[in-house]
């Protein structure tokens, strides 16, 4: 480049930084390379840790929907469980009938095995009553039962509570509740050769609706239903001798004939002294009357 009135010119040079290869590319694809590889290490450590817990917690899984009974779960009567249980010394099991059509009954070891036995002394009476006892703490129904032990045999009593009614107030709609009990029960009683009295009781509300139906009728009603529940899960149909209905004249709070306490289902096992007293009055070993042509 000459300068104005100069005879010489003057040199420029230039200087350029020299660039590397990798400079080109930058650092960025390490970090993304790192966060990928972290990623996946985390992920196959998830999976390393999980896969043996699931291995191990099925069949603790499957145990508690078997057995609801023994960890707080909807009750005995839901489960399938045939693991044994020790009720303070009176072995009770769950088993599976195949005539059952609810496979779903608690059989003392005594009663699973052979045929039905009759209870007649007072102390086979007690030992039924303790172990039908022990089936209704199990159901969580130990305030829905009663039983003890009477001159005629066991009285079995079914009634209401503060909080859970057996049937539906002025109806025979069975509680769900009530229901799976009668179920539970009629696998003891399936291996219990006494015959059976079932009635129905009620309050003393008065009851009547426009075609008659009244306190006797209801009360009759729900022992039907009862019997029915008792013989559909497997107790034979011939063990029931007696299906009664007493409306009101019975109550268990005779201070108190409304008193809930009073609407009940009875369960009378009869020994064999007073099933022959009962065909004698009902049967043909009753006297009767013969009467002539002539009157």
């Amino acid at each position: 480049m000459k300068k104005r009135g100069a005879d010489h010119q003057e040199i420029i040079v230039k200087r350029r930084a020299k660039k590397g290869h990798d400079d080109d590319h930058g650092g960025a694809w390490k970090v993304a390379f790192a966060d990928f590889t972290m990623a996946m290490m985390a992920l196959f450590m998830v999976l390393w840790i999980v896969q043996p817990q699931s291995k191990n917690e099925a069949p603790v899984i499957s145990e508690e929907f078997a057995n609801p009974v023994l960890e707080g779960g909807a009750g005995v009567f839901d489960g399938s469980s045939t693991t044994p249980l020790d009720l303070d010394g009176v072995p009770v099991q769950v088993i599976r009938r195949d005539d059952d059509p609810y496979n779903d009954a608690l059989t003392p070891d005594a009663l699973r095995e052979g045929a039905p036995r009759s209870f007649e002394s007072r102390a086979e009476l007690k030992e039924l009553a303790e172990l039908l006892q022990k089936v209704a703490e199990q159901a969580d129904a130990l305030a829905n039962v009663q039983v003890e032990v009477v001159p005629q045999g066991l009285r079995l009593l079914l009634k209401d509570d503060a909080e859970r009614f057996m049937f539906k107030r002025g109806g025979t709609l069975l509680d769900g509740h009530f229901e799976k009990l009668l179920k539970q029960l009629a696998g003891v009683l399936a291996k219990v050769e006494n015959k059976l009295i079932i009635s129905g009781h009620t309050d003393a509300a008065p009851y009547r609706t426009r075609t008659g139906y009244n306190n006797w009728n209801l009360s009759g009603d729900r022992a039907q239903r009862a019997r029915q529940v008792l013989v559909e899960s497997g107790m034979p149909v011939e063990q029931v001798l007696q299906v009664t209905a007493q409306a009101d004249t019975t109550p268990l709070d005779a201070q108190d004939p409304e008193s809930g306490v009073n609407r009940r289902i009875e369960l009378l096992l009869l020994t064999s002294d007073a099933e022959t007293l009962y065909r004698e009055l009902f049967g043909k070993a009753n006297p009767q009357v013969q009467f002539s042509s002539g009157g």
